[in-house]
């Protein structure tokens, strides 16, 4: 379950990007680290940006 944490997509695509990758895992996401460091900031924005302005909104009434 840790493999779909965004900060372990982020940690492998990084191990990865600077040479030393360690051994991937047999989930989609454990062998697409580099695709998820990307999509996950991208999620994440998308679903709790709209929140957080409805709440900044709320606040300033």
């Amino acid at each position: 379950m840790a493999a779909w944490n965004p900060l372990s997509s982020t940690a492998a695509a990084t191990r990865e990007l600077f040479g030393t990758p360690v051994g991937g895992g047999n989930s989609w996401v454990e062998r697409h680290a580099l695709l998820m460091a990307g999509v996950w900031p991208v999620v994440l924005t998308v679903r709790f940006l709209p929140l957080a302005v409805r709440r900044f909104q709320r606040l300033s009434r």
